[in-house]
């Protein structure tokens, strides 16, 4: 064998070498060899829905759920799914009871991420990412509503924003002020690698201040999930490419962010759910291979739920409270709390999981 053959080989066999190394990196940051051990301390109850609840928020105050619903799993698979809807469920009574949240809306119901924002007088108003029919080539919207009776809301006006492209969830902090993530829409070459070897990449987090809208982040690091301190002080962002919850502090004035903290999570975040105490569970993806595997076959995806709490000092606790590998829950990409109550969503399951917590 002549030289030149030799480097040839020697170059394949390193090229080889090299993309192992990286896929096999891929997988085990995507989980693909984590070991799913199902745990959580009390029971769970499934609650039937027509669609799967993607998003699910919680108004403390009135004791109502409010649910994105949407056949997500019929959209995935090039199905036309019927128009989707806001669901109240009222955790009042027992068991407890689900009607419609929306008294109006629009022709084109999409509904992804949900907020609530509460103004000092008790008004309230709710805020519904909604996907246009076409994604390729259609507007992406938020719809805003105003509450016109108790936990029900009409529909007021449609906002949309050069920059919001891909929109996964979003978070209100006033009345007319509202934060938008985008979940993919890479920019610059380590944004483009981390998209095509990870499926997503940096995205735009978007402002909207009264109808008028800038990009105030472009490195997020893909944004599953967006909330506020219940003080609206700091603003936190669930980072699925990164495997990070990022934390930031919101200038009130302007709407500008400051980094503050990133807790490595160790898993792929998804949305976010904030109690009345400032603590909060994030749903997460604990197995990103499976969870793709899950749109295209129907075998189960992870759902994993973690709690985390600030300490005084400013340092995070992390406990997961909820796991298991797909056969209660597949694809869970929300967990609420209502007192004892966790209330566990997903991207396709036409269900919510009512689990009672032992505490």
């Amino acid at each position: 064998m002549g030289n030149i053959a030799k480097k040839i080989l020697l170059g394949l066999a390193l090229l080889l070498v090299v993309t192992t190394a990286i896929s096999v990196y891929w997988m085990a940051r995507g989980g693909a060899f984590k070991t799913i051990n199902p745990a959580f301390d009390g029971e769970c109850t499934g609650f039937p829905l027509t669609g799967s609840a993607e998003d699910i928020l919680i108004d403390h105050e009135r004791g109502f759920a409010y649910l994105s619903v949407l056949d997500r799993m019929g959209v995935a698979q090039g199905r036309t799914p019927e128009p989707g809807t806001v669901a109240r469920l009222d955790l009042n009574v027992s068991p407890p009871v689900l009607s419609n949240a929306l008294a109006s809306t629009t022709d084109v119901m999409n509904p992804h991420g949900l907020s609530l924002h509460i103004d000092a007088d008790g008004t309230r108003w709710l805020f519904m990412i909604n996907h246009p029919a076409d994604r390729a080539n259609g507007t992406e919207t938020v719809n805003r509503y105003k509450e016109t009776g108790p936990g029900l809301f009409t529909y007021i006006e449609t906002l949309s924003h050069p920059d919001i492209t891909s929109p996964n969830d979003l978070v209100a902090v006033g009345a007319n002020q509202v934060y938008v993530v985008n979940d993919k829409g890479a920019t610059g070459t380590l944004g483009k690698m981390q998209e095509q070897l990870f499926g997503k990449g940096y995205s735009k987090l978007v402002y909207l201040d009264n109808g008028q809208g800038r990009s105030v982040l472009d490195d997020v690091a893909s944004g599953g999930g967006i909330n506020a301190s219940p003080d609206g002080k700091l603003i936190y962002i669930a980072e699925t490419g990164g495997q990070t919850l990022r934390v930031l502090e919101r200038n009130p004035a302007n709407g500008d962010l400051t980094d503050v903290a990133s807790i490595d999570l160790g898993t792929s975040p998804d949305n976010i759910d904030v109690a009345q105490d400032g603590s909060f569970t994030v749903a997460a993806h604990a197995n990103l291979l499976a969870l793709i595997q899950h749109f295209i076959s129907g075998e189960p995806a992870p759902t994993q739920v973690l709690a985390i709490d600030r300490n005084t000092d400013g340092s995070f606790n992390v406990e997961e409270i909820y796991l298991n590998a797909g056969e209660q829950m597949s694809a869970g990409s929300v967990g609420a709390t209502y007192g004892n109550t966790l209330l566990i969503g997903s991207i396709t399951e036409r269900k919510i999981l009512i689990c009672e917590r032992n505490l």
